[in-house]
């Protein structure tokens, strides 16, 4: 067996999507990092590798710097031979996110190697949906974001990401910068009553079939009131009739509430993801 490191995103995934997509929602998050760096190439060079074995990629790990580095299925062997890998060649990343019997050997054989503390940031569940089931009685209508929207978007964005993100590089200046980003791309999406927004959802990370739904915030004083259940089922819906087969998203295990949710709405559990952080605090 051994480690190949590509040179692009097109190279990585020409070698890694028939692996990849054998389960789709489970890599989405490196999938979908990897269809956008092959369409818009990065300012800094990602770590996009390889596991090979026979001729064949068996396993794979990336790293869009200065992020976290994110894994998919492998085995004890290759997950040391990676943080080997990774240690000899000096990359550094806040944290590992990945399946969780991965992410959590991978943790401990960096800490290892490299004296740095692990925790676990966040257990977390990976839900996909194929058919919709939408709640009735929920108040509301559904539409894109908009320019007039943009401050609340930031706000929220903001409020969403010291809510609900493990503590991460990421600054409030890129979070102003990806709500910008969501209106003009129209990937940002509203749950409003009499027009005014209650609550909040996104869409990004593509793939062949599938597209991921994050970003679900809600203030404080609307929540409780199903607009986290609207905004979700109608975004879910659009994305499933514009072509896509599935949704895919990411929950806060510690979160039971959105986990109950989603699941009310059509989302059913495909597998567990942990991500660790590699701090002190």
């Amino acid at each position: 067996m051994q480690i190949v490191q590509d040179d692009s995103a097109q190279i990585f995934l020409d070698n890694s999507a028939e692996l990849l997509y054998r389960d789709e929602p489970t890599n989405s998050l490196l999938i979908g990092l990897c269809e956008s760096m092959r369409i818009s190439e990065p300012k800094i060079a990602p770590i996009l590798l390889r596991f090979i074995d026979g001729g064949k990629t068996v396993s794979a790990a990336i790293q869009t710097l200065p992020m976290n580095l994110v894994l998919t299925y492998s085995n004890t062997g290759q997950v040391a031979v990676l943080a080997n890998y990774l240690n000899k060649i000096n990359a550094s990343f806040p944290g590992v996110v990945g399946p969780a019997v991965e992410s959590e050997l991978f943790a401990n054989a960096w800490s290892g190697l490299t004296g740095k503390p692990n925790r676990l940031g966040m257990g977390q569940k990976i839900y996909k949906i194929e058919q919709v089931e939408f709640l009735s009685g929920v108040a509301g209508e559904f539409r894109s974001a908009e320019k007039r929207d943009l401050d609340l978007v930031t706000e929220w964005v903001i409020a969403f990401a010291k809510e609900s993100l493990p503590i991460g590089p990421r600054g409030e200046q890129h979070w102003k910068d990806f709500a910008e980003r969501s209106i003009q791309n129209k990937t940002a999406y509203l749950w409003t009553i009499d027009d005014v927004p209650v609550s909040m959802a996104h869409t990004g990370r593509p793939t062949k079939n599938g597209v991921s739904i994050s970003g679900v915030y809600t203030p404080l004083n609307e929540r409780k009131k199903g607009y986290a259940s609207g905004v979700v089922s109608h975004l879910s819906q659009t994305m499933l009739d514009s072509g896509k087969r599935f949704c895919v998203l990411y929950t806060d295990l510690a979160n039971l509430n959105s986990n109950k949710i989603y699941q009310n709405i059509g989302y059913r559990e495909v597998s567990d993801s942990k991500h660790f952080l590699f701090s002190e605090i």
